[in-house]
């Protein structure tokens, strides 16, 4: 600020010449005209240059400034305002590469991660009233009272219905925030009146082929999956967990030391993921953090890059979204399947140390995962996303020129969609693989498997420059017991046949479900990606995240997201999807029958606009009255 404020012959007065005491070989560029402006552009550019790197780029300019001055000034001859011209015209050189790379990755950038830093702290959280909840979206008195006596029989029923889970649920919500957190399960400014009347959470008892019984005694079928762990099916993991303690028990809790099963299970990930080494972790969170840390250690650069809306653990140094409160500078989440993302990777590959994907994307493409504690449910995007497999081959190309490592987080993907995981889907070899969830056979775990160059815990040059990665339960014996048990079912013949009929039964319940919704007229459509499938509003209502409860009361049990995401299982049979499908009927009844699909009369996004910009008034009034 006092460079750009002060005129040219004050500036060339003050410049630092008086820190060079050496001989002057004379020089001159008739400059001195120019001086204040150069100094404005160095300035300028400096300050885009070091833009969020202040800790090192910053100095490192700064020191290079000073010497160049010093060298130009005091052994060259030059004047200070030639210096000036001196040092804009190499920042000028150098600047232009280097803006346009941030100019294209901005471009390039997931829309939500530019916007979330300002909107965290503009957008309120606030509560519609129990005299407006019923009739936000402009229904009639009628469609309002309607509502409200729904909302009260449903409560009643679930209190009679429910009394264990809802008494265990109070106790435990004293206790466990992550339940308090994930009973919201609509949009935010509905969730104190639903919960005055509704508490979704379930105490499990046991679970019973596909369905899950409660501490009241009540069965309902699960499409939860247990967050992507529950491929094989319930019973299939019990097998697995006793069986792995049988052979584990007489090692007990002896760490530090592997075993047999340890080599057996590496040589059958050596077969699945196609990589030579292996290294074991306690959840898919902590198996991402350790591949990033790898290929950023191993290939001696910055940068990871992620795709729009992928969800790679709560890590907050691999989360750049929603979630995290402290964004990461060093994650360029970019758009998936675009042309300018490949072109910041090429661009940018010698900052990048690797490019992170979560197959799971092609279901919900630049979307974050779909869920009901969201503004809108009904302009959901998901399904299978043409041309995924083509983008993921070419992305793959491209690391390859560029030398970029390519992380498959296959967490979630990996074993539900096929025994190789997403890349015996989509015939893709990725530099890393990351598997979690089902690999444990119902017990935690994390692996990651990759080539020797990419695992190096170590530098073969600098002996104190070591990459620390590792885990005190790492390679539990019970673990790899159940993990060995799981990894030999997945190997036998009529495994990779169970996936295909899966498959194939899931297409016909989707289809078979999409053409009762139409035949009764309900707004309500089915759309699936393998085994993870979604439900679709067809129509525009404020009310949809109240289908999820109607689904619970009809026996379906949901995780927290609701409706947004559901899974399959490899046990279910064609009377279970026959089943399902009449519960979700049952549901569809009564959710029309209680005026929740009524369509709206009101513009829902001008009340929205409304409610939040009188919320923002809110607190804006609040914070200057103290």
């Amino acid at each position: 600020q006092f460079w750009w404020s002060i005129p040219a012959n004050r500036a060339q007065q003050l410049a630092p010449t008086h820190f060079f005491k050496v001989e002057k070989m004379g020089a001159n560029l008739g400059m001195e005209a120019y001086f204040g402006m150069n100094i404005r552009i160095i300035v300028a550019l400096l300050g885009l240059m070091t833009m969020g790197q202040l800790s090192s780029r910053c100095y490192c300019w700064g020191a290079t400034g000073v010497l160049v001055w010093g060298f130009s000034t005091s052994l060259l001859g030059f004047s200070s305002a030639d210096t000036a011209a001196i040092l804009a015209a190499i920042l000028v050189v150098r600047s232009v590469p280097y803006l346009g790379k941030r100019l294209l990755t901005l471009a390039a950038t997931f829309p939500l991660q530019l916007v979330l830093p300002i909107a965290k702290h503009i957008l309120p959280k606030y509560t519609i009233p129990e005299e407006k909840f019923f009739d936000c979206d402009g229904a009639t008195p009628e469609v309002a009272a309607q509502r409200k006596s729904a909302m009260e029989e449903l409560s009643g029923r679930w209190k009679k219905k429910y009394p264990k889970c809802q008494e265990f649920s109070m106790e435990l919500k004293k206790m466990i925030s992550d339940l308090r957190f994930t009973s919201a399960r609509c949009f935010p400014a509905f969730n104190d009146v639903v919960q005055k009347y509704l508490d979704p959470s379930m105490a499990l008892e046991r679970t019973d082929g596909v369905d899950v019984v409660d501490l009241d005694g009540n069965s309902s079928m699960d499409v939860s999956g247990s967050y992507g762990v529950n491929v094989c099916g319930y019973e299939k993991y019990k097998d697995f967990i006793e069986a792995g303690w049988g052979s584990a028990k007489k090692q007990g809790l002896f760490l530090g030391s592997l075993d047999k099963t340890v080599l057996e299970n590496i040589a059958m990930l050596q077969k699945i993921s196609g990589q030579p080494e292996v290294s074991f972790h306690m959840s898919g969170t902590e198996a991402v953090m350790c591949a990033v840390r790898v290929a950023r250690f191993n290939t001696k650069r910055p940068l990871c890059v992620t795709f729009g809306g992928a969800y790679h653990g709560w890590w907050d140094g691999m989360q750049p979204v929603v979630g995290n409160e402290r964004l990461p500078s060093d994650v360029l989440c970019l758009k998936d399947m675009n042309e300018l993302s490949l072109k910041v990777i090429e661009l940018r590959s010698s900052e990048i140390a690797a490019v992170l994907i979560n197959p799971l994307q092609c279901f919900h493409l630049n979307q974050s995962p779909p869920g009901d504690a969201v503004l809108s449910t009904n302009n959901r995007k998901v399904g299978t996303t043409p041309g995924y497999k083509e983008w993921l081959h070419k992305l793959k190309a491209l690391c390859v020129k560029c030398n970029v490592p390519l992380i498959f987080d296959e967490v979630y993907t990996g074993f539900r969609l096929h025994p190789r995981g997403a890349q015996g889907v989509y015939d893709v070899k990725a530099d890393l693989v990351v598997y979690g969830k089902t690999l444990g056979g119902g017990l935690p775990i994390g692996v990651v498997c990759g080539p020797k160059d990419l695992m190096q815990r170590g530098d073969k040059v600098k002996a104190a420059r070591i990459n620390y990665v590792i885990g005190t339960f790492a390679g539990h014996p019970f673990v790899m017991a159940t993990m060995n048990e799981f990894l030999r079912w997945l190997q036998l013949p009529e495994t990779e046949k169970s996936y295909d009929i899966m498959h194939s039964e899931i297409d016909a319940f989707i289809s078979k479900s999409n053409k009762a919704f139409k035949d009764k007229g309900y707004p309500l459509e089915f759309a699936n990606w393998f085994s993870v499938w979604s439900m679709l509003f067809t129509q525009p209502g404020r009310y949809h995240w109240m289908f999820q409860y109607y689904l619970k009361d009809a026996g379906v049990n949901l995780s927290w997201v609701g409706s947004g995401r559901l899974l399959f299982s490899l046990n279910w049979k064609k009377a279970d999807y026959d089943r399902l499908l009449d519960r979700v009927l049952v549901a569809c009844e009564n959710m029309q029958k209680g005026g929740w699909w009524e369509p709206p009369v009101a513009n829902i996004k001008q009340k929205l606009a409304v409610e939040i910009a009188t919320a923002v008034g809110k607190n804006v009034l609040g914070a200057f009255s103290g």
